[in-house]
């Protein structure tokens, strides 16, 4: 029973704070933009899809991973664009962009060991790491200006740079550029759960190569009973 609300877990956080910022955009949003009210629904069933890959085709990703992207969309939808909190705290999309760079970049490194790579020695993984994680950010910037022209928004933030006569791709160069921050905080973590002895990630970012993700790994994503392990601190 308690395995089974875990799973739904993020979905059921991303419905509720999706009911609250549809329903109060309107109030605390100066500006309101019909796209809130596409984008909110359309983003919190994103994270429907894990549990009905787990249980129909039996397809799954580690718990961690499900919680990430449902908080990134919380934060990042729910909060930022459709409450406003990018126009209340300083640099908060910033702030967001260092976040990214942190869950890509130990989603890179879980795909990694998943594929059998995760022995390569550690500077190697460190350069395929953030290259995943440039290249994904500048995919993002790219969906963001096709953004900007099918609905007229201005996601990359150029047009108030413009009227000032300062560069307009400054905002879109350091949300780039602070991704790499989120990799390099990543490899912080690595040394705090080599320093824990794993206890912080518990194993769930080092699988056994080519390993099979659904059925025998726990939804919660940590190990069962006799298979802790650190996340080889050594091979980091």
């Amino acid at each position: 029973m308690k395995k089974n609300i875990l799973a739904w877990a993020p979905f059921a956080a991303c419905v509720v704070f999706g009911i609250l910022a549809v329903s109060l955009h309107h109030i605390v949003t100066p500006g309101e933009s019909w796209v809130v009210y596409l984008q909110v629904p359309a983003c919190t069933l994103i994270p429907l899809l894990f549990p009905v890959l787990r249980r129909w085709a039996r397809i799954s990703v580690p718990y961690f991973f499900e919680v990430i992207v449902a908080v990134q969309i919380i934060v990042a939808v729910d909060l930022g664009t459709a409450l406003g909190v990018y126009f209340m705290i300083p640099h908060y999309d910033k702030i967001l962009h260092t976040y990214f760079g942190l869950w890509c970049a130990a989603l890179v490194y879980y795909f990694l060991y998943l594929s059998g790579a995760g022995r390569l020695r550690g500077g190697v993984k460190f350069v395929i790491i953030m290259l995943s994680v440039l290249g994904v950010a500048a995919c993002w910037e790219i969906f963001e200006y096709f953004a900007s022209i099918v609905f007229g928004t201005d996601p990359q933030a150029w047009k108030g740079p413009v009227s000032r006569g300062e560069n307009p791709m400054t905002d879109t160069m350091w949300d780039i550029i602070v991704a790499i921050f989120g990799v390099l905080l990543f490899y912080v973590t690595l040394y705090i759960d080599k320093k824990l002895q794993g206890k912080l990630y518990r194993g769930t970012l080092t699988p056994e190569p080519n390993a099979r993700l659904a059925g025998g790994s726990p939804a919660c994503g940590c190990v069962q009973e006799g298979e802790e392990g650190a996340s080889s601190p050594s091979n980091a």
